[in-house]
């Protein structure tokens, strides 16, 4: 699972500039395309753009957070079945219980995260 030939497109959602860089430069190492926004709300215009294979989204971010965002994505019938993977550095609230696919405490390995990735595109809709 080191490579990923059929293209799927990645939207990775971050606020940290070295993050999106860091992931846009990896990803596309292993095939992926990757789009990048720097907050939920242009996330969300992103994914209206074009529609994403699987987001990767941070949990705390200005205009429009990760949970809110993940909402948001489950709210919309185009969107609502894109698997989504939130991370953090911080902890999450403990009543904060959005529909996400998986969640991870940064800094998580890139390696943990593309076999998430791979696990959660590679399932059936």
């Amino acid at each position: 699972m080191d490579s990923n030939p059929d293209g799927k497109l990645i939207l990775v959602v971050d606020d940290e500039f070295d993050v999106l860089s860091a992931y846009t430069m990896l990803f596309e190492f292993r095939g992926f395309r990757v789009r990048t926004a720097a907050n939920g709300a242009e996330a969300l215009a992103a994914a209206q753009r074009e529609r994403p294979d699987i987001v990767v989204s941070d949990y705390m971010m200005p205009v429009m957070n990760g949970a809110d965002l993940c909402v948001a994505w489950r709210a919309d019938p185009a969107l609502a079945a894109i698997p989504f993977i939130l991370t953090s550095a911080g902890i999450l609230p403990r009543d904060l219980l959005p529909p996400y696919d998986l969640f991870f405490r940064k800094p998580v390995s890139f390696d943990t995260l593309l076999a998430a990735i791979h696990q959660l595109i590679a399932r059936p809709d």
